[in-house]
């Protein structure tokens, strides 16, 4: 079945059947039926979270940069090449797999309208239950501290989208829209109260060109600059040259930071992906769905009005923060005024968002017309079967961090460190196609789906499958 599980994979362990290119994308076939192209681009985005906490793989060849980052402070082409790679997965790895979460509720739903109540309710409860296994699991990665988790986030999307699972494409579409123009904003208000953690941010709320110009004279120091330096160097190399505590990794920190997790007001608001913006990729990702994704005209269209809203939300912005500038009111570029028109990674402003959604839009339109052909298809496997157990990489390279940042292999961290992305994407690759050809299900998606099928099962009863009244009845009857 085409459900979303963990991170939004189906945990069936069904082989996919042959995707029929010319089918009619009305979006309302049965939910039993996979998309190996929702797979591939939900593997994409796997690989650019990858890359977004790992690094660029084999930018350290290209630029000769051991850097965690992958290019740091290297120059020359390979540096540029593998920091223009790093930016494009900046956020939008995050908007991409909130949007295939949308997609995923829709093909788990099924038709705008399923047969009974009890079909409904079960859908509802299989999603919740699946919501609150990925928050549980969110919490338990987040007090790692190795990264920064949007499983427990990912989860309140789902309990969000419960309610709105059947609404028709019109109705979806308008409430992306909604709520990208006024979460956002919403958000940005919320940040700015010295309440929650935008309490610790208010000097920081008022930077002015005057403090800029302070933090670069800063940097002209040459003392401060060694030593921040210094300070860099061992942390890279495994934090050796600092001194190490009991329970505490090489680096000084402990290894379970429960501090460092998120409250309730953090998930809606606060937080890095906050519901009041990530809901607007949720929304998009139903509308696009049950507008139809099996057609090949319907993906092209996918593609074509992906990238133009792409355009629009990045060349807007790019607009009014460059030849638009000077008809903004405001003095310097840290002006209230300006911080909503940004469109930067993380950004969360509206247009960010339209920006993002219409990458997502496009990334997953070019998976569906590659994947409805054999060879693409067959080529794309690997990534498909990555996006099949996102949940189980996701959460294995969150351990791994932990592992490797946090000191605990200090005779090989280093290494570890320069190369983590390579490993990392490698090892993905080839365990996730072994274990899809041979087991099915990722090791992590199969509890979900069992626990969720459970539940369903036993908290929303068919009463006219029950038998008649008074049949096999035991005791008395009224």
């Amino acid at each position: 079945m085409a459900v979303a599980e963990g991170l939004g994979t189906a945990g069936d362990g069904r082989r996919e059947p042959p995707p029929d290119p010319g089918a009619a994308g009305t979006g309302r076939r049965g939910p039993r039926e996979r998309l190996a192209g929702v797979d591939a681009a939900r593997g994409v985005a796997l690989l650019g979270v990858f890359i977004a906490h790992m690094g660029v793989p084999l930018a350290v060849l290209a630029t000769g940069d051991p850097g965690p980052t992958g290019w740091g402070g290297a120059t020359g082409h390979g540096a540029a090449l593998a920091e223009l790679v790093s930016v494009v997965v900046g956020g939008r790895s995050a908007a991409l797999f909130a949007f295939l979460a949308g997609v995923s509720l829709v093909l788990l739903a099924g038709s705008d309208r399923p047969g009974t109540r009890v079909e409904r309710n079960r859908v509802r409860v299989r999603l919740a239950v699946r919501a609150l296994l990925l928050i549980a699991v969110g919490y338990a990665l987040a007090t790692l501290g190795s990264l920064a988790v949007i499983l427990h986030f990912y989860g309140v999307y789902f309990l969000l989208a419960v309610p709105l699972l059947w609404l028709r494409t019109r109705h979806l579409a308008a409430l992306a829209v909604a709520v990208a123009l006024i979460g956002p904003q919403v958000t940005l208000a919320a940040q700015s109260l010295p309440v929650g953690p935008a309490a610790g941010s208010v000097e920081e709320a008022g930077w002015t060109s005057a403090d800029d110009a302070a933090w670069e004279a800063t940097w002209g120091d040459p003392e401060w600059v060694r030593e921040k330096e210094a300070s860099w160097e061992a942390e890279e190399s495994g934090g050796s040259a600092l001194p190490v505590t009991a329970g505490e990794p090489a680096g000084g920190e402990a290894l379970f930071s429960p501090e460092t997790v998120e409250g309730p007001l953090d998930l809606l608001v606060f937080g890095l992906y906050p519901a009041t913006v990530f809901t607007a990729y949720v929304l998009a990702g139903m509308a696009v769905a049950r507008a139809g994704l099996r057609g090949r005209r319907a993906r092209w269209w996918t593609v074509g009005g992906g990238l133009g809203l792409a355009v629009l939300g990045y060349g807007t912005s790019w607009l009014l923060r460059g030849p638009l500038v000077r008809f903004l009111p405001g003095e310097d570029e840290f002006s209230p005024w300006r911080e909503p028109l940004e469109a930067y990674a993380h950004s969360n402003t509206s247009f960010e968002v339209v920006g993002n959604t219409g990458v997502a839009m496009a990334v997953v339109g070019l998976c569906l017309l590659l994947c409805g052909t054999r060879p693409a298809r067959v080529l794309l496997y690997p990534v498909a079967a990555m996006g099949a157990m996102t949940l189980t990489l996701y959460t294995a390279h969150g351990v791994l961090l932990w592992a490797v940042y946090g000191g605990l292999l200090p005779g090989w961290a280093s290494w570890a460190q320069t190369y983590t992305v390579e490993a990392v994407v490698a090892f993905s690759l080839v365990f996730a196609t072994v274990w899809r050809l041979t087991l099915g299900a990722g090791p992590m998606e199969r509890p979900v789906t069992a626990a969720s099928k459970a539940v369903a099962r036993w908290t929303v009863r068919d009463r006219a499958a029950a038998p008649p009244e008074g049949a096999g009845a035991v005791g008395p009857t009224a």
